[in-house]
């Protein structure tokens, strides 16, 4: 047989081959798992993992007694979920009326208003009793910060069942209170004086010192667009 009637020989074979692939990748993908986001970086702000208030009487349940954890990051928020750990980015960028949505649902209502006196344009902000403010410019979320009424936890009703309440803090555990020590193991943080005290800079997280020793504690904290007066 002629190399060219080889080939021709084999066509079917090599047709019947491919339809099988087709047809057996949407088993493949069905057997991926429950959760259909895997594997894909949702866009900021449509975190999946549940909120309370679901539409679903599981989803309600299960936000209710586990709700997601609001950590601080360079780049925005993050939501963690306290059971799997699995975190979800709120970034700089997400439409206000958006963040406002998902930061309600965890912290509760927010007093809202606008400064016209910041340096980068006036920004309309959500704050909460316990230190919070999220800024946002143009509609859009820009910058988050924190102060020392943070040192109060947030209020029970956003706790589990039987844990206290957590204080806000990045990923590493670095908050209101923690020490110039617990930073710098945490993070490459340049630190210097300037106008506004003994200020550190690290990962896109911006604050204050209330002094230069280890043992000195973190008062304020920052990032992103902010209304920081130096």
């Amino acid at each position: 047989m002629t190399p060219h009637r080889k080939i021709l020989a084999m066509l079917p074979l090599l047709a019947a081959a491919l339809l099988a692939a087709c047809q057996a990748e949407p088993g493949k993908r069905a057997e991926a798992g429950a959760d259909p986001h895997q594997g894909i970086d949702l866009p900021p702000g449509h975190p999946a993992i549940a909120l309370p208030g679901g539409t679903s009487a599981a989803t309600s349940a299960s936000a209710s007694d586990h709700p997601p954890v609001i950590s601080l990051d360079g780049e925005g928020l993050r939501l963690v979920d306290p059971k799997s750990g699995a975190t979800r980015p709120l970034s700089f960028g997400v439409d206000q009326a958006q963040l406002k949505l998902v930061a309600e649902k965890l912290k509760g209502p927010a007093k809202s208003g606008r400064n016209e006196e910041c340096g980068s344009g006036p920004l309309a902000y959500l704050s909460w009793d316990d230190g919070l403010t999220l800024y946002s410019l143009d509609g859009l979320f820009a910058g988050w910060a924190l102060n020392e009424r943070s040192s109060a936890a947030v209020p029970p009703k956003t706790a589990a069942k039987g844990e206290p309440p957590a204080k806000l803090t990045t990923i590493s555990g670095v908050g209101i209170g923690s020490t110039r020590a617990q930073l710098l193991d945490s993070y490459d943080a340049k630190i210097e004086q300037t106008t506004l005290g003994t200020e550190f800079n690290a990962a896109g997280l911006s604050g204050i010192l209330d002094g230069t020793d280890a043992k000195a504690k973190v008062t304020n904290m920052w990032s992103g667009v902010n209304c920081v007066f130096r």
